[in-house]
């Protein structure tokens, strides 16, 4: 079993394109690791994607994410690149499990296959038909949590550093991943999680939540 863990990064199609009935964004970056049985990396993907619905990357997008138009210029359109993200996901020829932090990427890629008529292969078909694990909700349900948090505030509730640059996919990749290990791994899990999985718990919450954090900082994440 191989284990996948995948981000998107997205721009805004043109508000005057017909596209927006089926898509308000397009993919313009896809980052994923692969981990073994162990949850350790083995191999990293990453792309650039070509926005087909916008000639511009908004403002907005290149200031979180730092992608420019000279990055995504020359880089595949949507179909090229999907192909390449699924042959590296497939390339092992064993089965695998594919993460995402939230069903939004998940959502995200199966509205541009409907918007640019992506033809699937059977192989394809397993992992672009059955949606991915929505770690984000695993790990707030673990913890006890009915809001979503994001990816920062969460390795933040695990005393981890985030690694690199958020909003870059590879990165958010990355840092989910080792979220994934912590989460799944019972003596680091202890180490780093566990007082905050009691403290939520309903005996114990009016006591003892105030004294590990300031929770009006952890702002809801769609």
């Amino acid at each position: 079993m191989k284990h996948i863990v995948v981000d998107l990064e997205m721009n805004y199609v043109a508000k005057k394109s017909d596209a927006r009935r089926i898509c308000r964004m397009e993919t313009i970056e896809i980052g994923a690791v692969m981990l073994d049985d162990n949850l350790q990396e083995i191999s990293a993907f990453r792309t650039y994607v070509k926005p087909e619905y916008n000639d511009c990357i908004e403002r907005k997008i290149k200031r979180i994410t730092g992608i420019t138009e000279e990055m995504v210029q020359n880089a595949p359109v949507f179909k090229e690149a999907l192909r390449m993200f699924t042959n590296w996901c497939l390339g092992t020829g064993d089965a695998i499990t594919i993460y995402a932090w939230s069903d939004s990427d998940y959502c995200q890629i199966a509205k541009e296959i409907t918007l640019k008529n992506y033809e699937m292969t059977q192989e394809e078909e397993t992992i672009l038909t059955v949606k991915w694990s929505d770690f984000q909700k695993e790990f707030d349900t673990h913890l006890g949590f009915n809001k979503q948090l994001s990816l920062s505030m969460a390795l933040d509730m695990a005393g981890i550093d985030f690694t690199g640059r958020e909003h870059d996919a590879l990165d958010d990749a990355r840092n989910t991943a080792e979220l994934l290990n912590i989460l799944r791994d019972t003596a680091l899990f202890n180490l780093t999680l566990r007082k905050i999985k009691e403290a939520m718990e309903p005996s114990k919450i009016s006591n003892t939540m105030g004294e590990l954090f300031d929770f009006s900082a952890f702002a809801c994440v769609g």
